[in-house]
């Protein structure tokens, strides 16, 4: 059975091609920060000599690398001198180095009890929070941060992420631009606002900031990147092509930046350039199904139906939620007229959301042949 008297044109038809976004980018670092007091007796007065020992002993053993041994030392500190907030503090910071992140929380929590005014403690705080997705809690944290030192910029940085991750856009927006104040060529944070402007459908501004990004840090993959994305949501093709290329220089490996590239050269009607990006990509990472997806878009395009089928087939075996690569692949087969085969795709993709693919199923002659 024909669907319908007609066959859709490729040139009529929309092809579903998937774009890959990476548009945050946020800093933590690596090594475990350590208060080292070198002279106790300076920065401990008033402690007894016997914790301050137990002090030393602690910071030698952290420093050594031996943080069950550290621990046991700021613990006898503590036990002699329950008012010595370094070496609660130092305490937190050894359990975090040995992953004990609960028991980290609760030192620097009895630090903030017995002096609130000490930001790097309510920062660390906020981190904790944050490796823990405890979003509020974390911007609870970076806040009493800033009530204490407004003038770091990582403490308004860290604060605009939890805003942005939920989806408060605005307020990190406010925060990032906060951090740039303080910090002028603060990369990341240029980076991040562009980010939030592009989602608050700020284009021109987020092509500014990510402008900003590169030119404070052009090494910045990420930036180049998003900045392609930015070109690209205006329309502006060529730009978006020059930046992903940035990308690409910068790291020849970066797929998501060649997926972007080729996505951006399908919309600009360069076709055989799409298909090159999208085949290196599947060079660098064979399971990436999006990009399978996308190849099997510019061979619809092409009219080249049985390659459509193969690439749309492969996307869905790497990826078997993928709705776009059945509703795809639907298309070809509606192309090569196997009417059936086209229904019980677009049917398939209906079921994973995809619309435009229901609205195939239900204008045609589908629920003639299948039931969905």
């Amino acid at each position: 059975m024909i669907l319908n008297t007609y066959y859709m044109k490729v040139n009529t038809l929309i092809i579903s091609l998937l774009v890959t976004f990476t548009t945050f980018l946020y800093a933590q670092e690596d090594s475990v920060k350590m208060v080292v007091a070198k002279n106790v007796e300076i920065d401990s007065s008033g402690i007894d000599p016997e914790a301050q020992k137990a002090y030393n002993e602690g910071i030698t053993a952290f420093e050594n690398k031996n943080y069950t041994s550290a621990i046991a030392a700021f613990s006898k500190a503590i036990e002699i001198a329950p008012e010595f907030t370094k070496a609660y503090s130092n305490r937190g910071y050894t359990n975090i180095a040995l992953e004990k992140y609960s028991e980290a929380e609760a030192d620097f929590l009895e630090v903030i009890s017995q002096d609130a005014s000490l930001d790097k403690i309510h920062f660390e705080l906020g981190a904790l929070a944050e490796m823990t997705d405890s979003l509020h809690k974390a911007i609870r944290h970076y806040s009493n941060a800033i009530a204490s030192n407004a003038k770091e910029e990582a403490y308004h940085y860290q604060r605009g992420i939890q805003y942005f991750k939920l989806g408060e856009y605005e307020k990190a927006k406010d925060d990032f631009t906060g951090a740039i104040l303080l910090k002028k060529d603060f990369a990341d944070a240029y980076n991040d606002r562009g980010s939030a402007n592009k989602l608050l459908d700020n284009i021109q501004d987020a092509i500014q900031d990510y402008r900003s990004a590169t030119i404070h840090d052009p090494q910045m993959v990420l930036a180049f990147n998003n900045l392609g994305s930015a070109y690209r949501l205006k329309g502006d093709y060529i730009k978006a092509i020059q930046a992903y290329s940035k990308a690409i220089v910068l790291d020849e490996d970066n797929y998501l930046a060649l997926n972007n590239r080729g996505y951006a050269k399908f919309e600009n009607e360069d076709f055989d350039g799409a298909l090159q990006d999208f085949l290196k990509v599947i060079q660098i990472k064979k399971d990436y199904a999006s990009a399978y997806n996308n190849i099997a878009g510019v061979y619809l395009k092409k009219e080249n139906y049985d390659k459509a089928i193969e690439y749309s087939t492969k996307a869905i075996e790497y990826d078997k939620n993928l709705g776009i690569a059945y509703y795809n692949r639907g298309v070809a087969y509606e192309m090569n007229r196997e009417v059936e085969k086209a229904c019980e795709d677009w049917s398939e993709a209906s079921n994973l959301g995809v619309e435009i693919a229901d609205k195939y199923f239900q204008s045609t002659s589908c629920g003639n042949l299948i039931s969905k």
